[in-house]
């Protein structure tokens, strides 16, 4: 794909909490996608930016009024705010048609104490749980109060998963007094058969391998209420079954004798954070009567954490009547027919379509790219938004499609793009035994050795010769007594220079403005050459005469395509001036790029990993 391919509307910086946060201060690589969002984290405080492109006759002020009510001392504010997004204009009161700015977007209000809610800064730690514990909340009423904060606080879709440092609202005894009546109960449901009975004794209850924990959902309610209770034999043949009818349905199947992709599909919803139910039996009472009785060990059901569910029927075992009847009683239910369904890819697709996600989009043509200087663009199958605030939380999902085995360089960008802060599952399909599994990316060896960040110094001086000499691998003699003058003379002069070197076949003495010119004229004639490395020349400078006494070249490239393309499914495109240094006797060549700003770490590592050293001056 080509660099013109690459999105460039959305510009979020992905200061995420958790491993990928920002190591040592660092400022993770910006992350770019669909919506002109971009986030900022300094001093302890997020910002929110938009993207702009000035128009004629547009002033900063009319630019910013349009997000949020102006005063002058909030236009101030702003202002502020929008120096530190714009370094590169210098008069903000002159913008010029076509410029493109990052301008604050306002970002969402936080709602004010009303009585109904009270704010809770979400510290390290912290669990729904101990909150309400702390604040007195009975045991009993925890699932009530649970609910309401997820109906509350959009970005919180799972009440196990809480982010630090995020302001949550808290119910009080307001809210629930204010709250809506309820609607009134629906007609009781036809009693069940005799035989139903009998595995029906158990109360309902969610049934998993794990035993639930605080805050995990109870069956989702409707007109009537569907029931999920512990795993007892219905009948030693059927998983579905339809109770209450004079005679049994001919629609009654047997259990699917193979369920494929199972595996996959369980172990990908499950990391992204859904919950997968296979134990127990789901009974849903139908409007023509009886109910439908299914045995979720053949039916797993995937509770998404906005309140969806998915009932997935891996071989059409559901009629389509059972199936309708079902969709149309609970608006939370869908029934998924995976009978015709293709490969991994499809079957994937269909139980996304159902999840309620706030956006499930196709990751090819318009991919995920991380970074700028150092950009790194990886397609994916989807992109996956949960809720509105994904973007900014941190959680946005890449599900992509791997060989089973992936290559080196592939397996460096999935590590890479963990690092920054992105969660991405691959997986692997093979069709041949209709079954597929999720990708471990293992972390190398050395991954802890983050690279040494290398970088030009600014001024000159030694010590910038001393960073070019030892880049370049030329050695540097300290202390070296030079005595100039032929055997025999009755006068011979010694020179210590601060640094000697010798390379392309010459002799180098480094003069940082110390040597006087009688002195520096002698060295001439003596068949020295003299390098001026003064503090009055910039550290680029003193690296460029270095390289061009060692008789190397530079190349400057603008998104050259280091790694990847076509079908290797990742592009790595660095801008930066290139060049190559050859094998000493046993060792081997070196790759180096100079780039004009600050690179993560987690970029280091990657290049690496390329075989590329990144150099910053």
């Amino acid at each position: 794909m080509s660099a013109r391919l690459l999105p460039v509307a959305l510009l979020l910086a992905a200061m995420l909490s958790g491993a990928a946060a920002a190591q040592d201060g660092e400022d993770l690589p910006r992350i770019f996608l669909e919506k002109k969002v971009y986030s900022d984290t300094a001093g302890g405080k997020r910002s929110f930016f938009e993207t702009h492109t000035v128009e004629k006759g547009e002033t900063l002020w009319k630019i910013l009024q349009r997000n949020v009510p102006l005063t002058p001392d909030r236009y101030a504010e702003l202002l502020k705010e929008f120096r530190r997004a714009n370094p590169k204009v210098a008069d903000p009161s002159r913008l010029a048609p076509g410029q493109e700015l990052l301008v604050p977007s306002g970002g969402r209000r936080e709602p004010r104490d009303d009585g109904r809610t009270v704010g809770y800064n979400v510290k390290r730690g912290d669990s729904l749980s101990e909150i309400l514990s702390a604040r007195g909340i009975p045991r009993r009423q925890w699932k009530r109060y649970f609910d309401a904060i997820r109906e509350i606080n959009a970005s919180v879709t799972d009440a196990n998963r809480i982010l630090a440092g995020r302001t949550l609202r808290l119910p009080t005894d307001r809210y629930f007094a204010e709250a809506k009546p309820q609607e009134p109960a629906a007609p009781s449901i036809p009693a069940v058969t005799p035989e139903v009975a009998i595995a029906a004794a158990p109360s309902p209850a969610l049934t998993r391998d794990v035993a639930p924990g605080p805050g995990q959902d109870v069956p989702a309610a409707g007109k009537p209420e569907a029931e999920l209770r512990t795993p007892k034999p219905v009948s030693p043949d059927a998983s579905v079954v339809e109770t209450g009818k004079a005679k049994p349905t001919e629609e009654a199947v047997l259990p699917p004798a193979r369920s494929p992709y199972r595996g996959l599909l369980s172990d990908l919803f499950l990391a992204i954070g859904e919950k997968w139910i296979e134990r127990g039996t789901m009974y849903l009472p139908l409007p023509s009567g009886g109910d439908a009785v299914l045995q979720l060990s053949d039916f797993p059901l995937v509770r998404f954490s906005g309140g969806a569910e998915a009932l997935i029927d891996f071989r059409g075992g559901i009629p389509p009547r059972v199936a309708n009847e079902i969709s149309a009683q609970w608006k939370s239910i869908r029934v998924v027919s995976l009978a015709e369904a293709g490969g991994a890819g499809d079957r994937i697709d269909r139980i996304l379509r159902v999840s309620g996600y706030y956006s499930v989009k196709e990751g090819i043509s318009r991919p995920v790219v991380m970074g700028e200087t150092v950009s790194v663009s990886l397609p994916a199958r989807w992109i996956i938004r949960r809720t509105e605030d994904s973007l900014l939380s941190g959680d946005l999902i890449l599900l992509k499609e791997v060989p089973e085995k992936p290559d080196p360089e592939l397996l460096a960008v999935l590590r890479y793009a963990r690092r920054v802060g992105l969660r991405v599952l691959p997986y692997a399909d093979a069709p041949v035994t209709m079954e597929g599994f999720l990708v471990g990316v293992q972390e190398e060896p050395s991954a802890g050795e983050i690279p040494v960040a290398l970088a030009a110094p600014k001024t000159g001086g030694l010590p910038a010769v001393d960073f070019g000499l030892s880049l370049l691998g030329i050695a540097a003699k300290t202390g070296e007594r030079l005595r100039l003058g032929e055997k025999g003379d009755p006068f011979r002069l010694v020179v210590s220079p601060e640094r000697f070197f010798e390379v392309g076949g010459r002799k180098y003495v480094v003069d940082t403005g110390k040597m006087s010119p009688a002195i520096r004229s002698i060295l001439r004639d003596s068949g020295y050459v003299v390098f001026p490395a003064g503090k009055d020349a910039t550290g680029r400078e003193i690296f460029r005469r270095l390289m061009k006494a060692a008789g190397v070249g530079l190349e400057e490239r603008k998104e050259y395509l280091l790694k990847g393309g076509g079908k290797s499914g990742y592009e790595v495109r660095v801008t930066g001036a290139f060049f190559s240094l050859s094998a000493p006797p046993g060792g081997a060549g070196r790759r180096i790029v100079l780039v004009d700003r600050k690179v993560h770490s987690a970029t280091r590592a990657l290049l690496v990993d390329m075989g590329v050293e990144i150099v910053e001056w």
